[in-house]
């Protein structure tokens, strides 16, 4: 998955799968597995829905709904993170080729490879301001939860701010938005959101 869009897809696609799962479990034993249609009698003769019990399908549905806004929390901000410091490293990288004096070079080398390497949260202070400072700590809320995820849902750790996945992509994407445009046509982020 690379694009944002992307992410948020997958997220659907597989809530909606389990919530189709989780009904399926309802109705799984008023079947009329013999006896009945020919499409419900194919069902009763695959390998693996003749196997399948409703209460395994409830459980596996549960299992899948429990982690999912978690994986997608993750999911989406590491396609978000990606997404931006491309987004960033375009747009310095030809500044740091202009640059004529070593030192200089140098220094917008190291500033490249913080770019592409670095502390993301270092990645994104540049982009506060007056307008854009309430959006850069939603966006943080976000980056702290996905850690909190990717290192193990630690109670002792868990963040001040819990996140579903629709409000991490309306944030996420805000911020996106706002860097996507051609840099001829890129606004000062300090002039505001509206």
């Amino acid at each position: 998955m690379t694009t944002f869009d992307d992410a948020w897809a997958w997220y659907q696609a597989t809530s909606s799968g389990a919530q189709v799962v989780a009904r399926l479990a309802k109705y799984w034993d008023l079947m009329p597995w013999e006896g009945g249609e020919e499409w419900i009698r194919a069902l009763a003769r695959d390998n693996l829905f003749r196997h399948l019990e409703a209460g395994q399908l409830a459980k596996d549905a549960e299992q899948i709904e429990n982690g999912l806004e978690d994986l997608a929390i993750l999911m989406l901000f590491s396609v978000f993170e990606a997404n931006v410091r491309d987004l960033v490293e375009s747009d310095v990288r030809p500044e740091i080729e202009a640059l004529k004096h070593p030192a200089l070079r140098k220094a917008g080398e190291d500033v490249l490879q913080a770019v592409t390497e670095g502390s993301f949260y270092r990645v994104l202070e540049p982009f506060k301001s007056a307008a854009t400072n309430d959006l850069i700590e939603q966006v943080n809320q976000v980056r702290r939860y996905r850690n909190w995820v990717a290192h193990g849902c630690r109670a002792d750790k868990k963040p001040d701010a819990l996140v579903k996945p629709r409000e991490a992509y309306k944030r996420l994407k805000t911020f996106l938005d706002l860097l996507q445009p051609a840099p001829s046509q890129r606004r000062d982020l300090s002039e505001g959101m509206d």
